[in-house]
């Protein structure tokens, strides 16, 4: 009797939870952010592409496509912790507004020397460097906002969306901007990308944080000194260093896959650069269904289980697509690698805003956006290697880190599984 409630409740739950999916954008002020979120994650993919096929196009040398990333990597790690110290000061929400409209100046500044025919690699690496910075401040600030915007219940419900609304350009502006270049060039598409950031950034006037008051706080101390406090912060809290490991070794030796895309399209599966969007496009379909997935759980409880296995299932795809020569094969791993990645960030990512304070949120979601600065350093030695001996190995050696890893996490900290 008991096991037959027990069914019909789970069943209830799960029914209500798919029914929930979407329940975070019933709130206007978290439908415009994700508006917003939406604009501004279709120019950064379609970035991503063009831009490393440019690069490529311009040197033909994956060790270029790693310098590139590198330089913004390296701006992210410098200024991150300024950026969310800053976001813990100032109303974010014009912090965002100003931050989109930055990375459409540069974008378009870029899209104007290509245009005249005056692009050159080291231009390629200053916008690089000046879109690291810009980032360093916009993607913590992005992050710190959510739980601003919906009620803690919704949290994850709103993460998940948000990776939601990466993963659905995921899907489709790689394969748009691939399209793209042989229609209207490659300065067309930065031309495109500079709309929707200006986009992005007029949408965010339509977010009125719940907890705002119309007059920024008067900071009592430094910024430094904000910036110590958060890493005291966090080093007095075991849960916090460890979510936050976890967030540093995939990124690291899984995500530089992604800006070594343009060699498996050219010299591994012979597919071009509309081949690549779709490669890339795998990778978003797949991270779409990983993010809605997440967002239909709702409040789940064993989060901490569901991190590890969709870490550890993030390696095993990565190690299995950089074995893969054939073009359907790959795409499916991709798919794979997408579904997981998209899962275990969603879930990392609530887990640290759930158990951060207000006041400290900001800093805390910039020492997690640092992290996301390691995933272009990580392309710098892979790009060497692969310069060396094939793209692939570098690729297969990071998802097998990623996969022991996990394994060492999950028998080492078993405080995380109980998360």
């Amino acid at each position: 009797m008991n096991e037959g409630r027990s069914y019909r409740d789970n069943l209830v739950a799960r029914v209500r939870g798919w029914g929930a999916t979407f329940s975070s954008l019933e709130n206007p002020n978290y439908r415009w952010f994700w508006l917003s979120s939406t604009a501004s994650f279709a120019a950064m993919q379609m970035q991503m592409v063009v831009r490393g096929w440019l690069v490529y196009e311009l040197t033909e040398s994956a060790l270029a496509l790693g310098v590139v990333s590198a330089a913004a990597g390296a701006f992210i790690i410098l200024f991150s912790l300024y950026g969310g110290a800053i976001a813990d000061r100032v109303d974010k929400r014009n912090l965002l507004i100003v931050s989109q409209a930055a990375a459409g100046v540069a974008t378009l500044i870029v899209a104007i020397l290509i245009t005249m025919g005056a692009i050159e690699f080291w231009h390629l690496i200053i916008a690089s460097i000046v879109n690291g910075l810009i980032l360093a401040f916009r993607l913590p600030v992005r992050q710190a906002i959510i739980p601003e915007l919906v009620e803690q219940h919704q949290v994850m419900n709103a993460v998940a969306l948000s990776s939601g609304a990466l993963n659905l350009n995921r899907v489709v502006a790689p394969a748009l901007g691939g399209v793209l270049v042989g229609v209207i060039g490659i300065d067309g598409v930065y031309y495109l990308m500079v709309a929707f950031f200006m986009i992005s950034a007029l949408l965010m006037l339509g977010v009125m944080p719940r907890d705002r008051t119309g007059e920024v706080p008067r900071p009592k101390a430094s910024v430094h000194s904000d910036i110590v406090e958060g890493v005291r912060y966090v080093r007095t809290r075991p849960v916090l260093i460890a979510l936050l490991v976890i967030a540093v070794v995939p990124i690291l030796f899984g995500m530089p896959y992604q800006m070594l895309m343009p060699i498996f399209a050219v010299d591994v599966l012979d597919v071009g650069v509309s081949g690549l969007g779709y490669l890339m496009a795998a990778v978003g379909v797949g991270a779409l269904v990983g993010s809605l997935f997440v967002a239909s759980l709702g409040d789940f409880r064993r989060k901490g289980v569901l991190l590890l296995a969709t870490c550890g299932l993030f390696g095993a795809f990565l190690a299995a697509f950089a074995n893969s020569h054939y073009f359907w094969l790959s795409i499916a791993f991709l798919l794979g690698v997408g579904v997981a990645n998209a899962g275990y960030m969603a879930v990392n990512n609530t887990l640290l805003q759930v158990n951060v304070e207000d006041g400290m949120r900001g800093r805390v979601m910039s020492m997690y956006m640092m992290t996301i600065g390691l995933f272009p350093l990580g392309v710098l030695p892979a790009g060497a290697i692969a310069e060396i001996t094939g793209v692939a190995l570098p690729v297969l050696v990071g998802g097998a880190i990623i996969l022991v890893f996990t394994v060492t996490m999950a028998i080492w900290r078993p405080a995380l599984r109980r998360l």
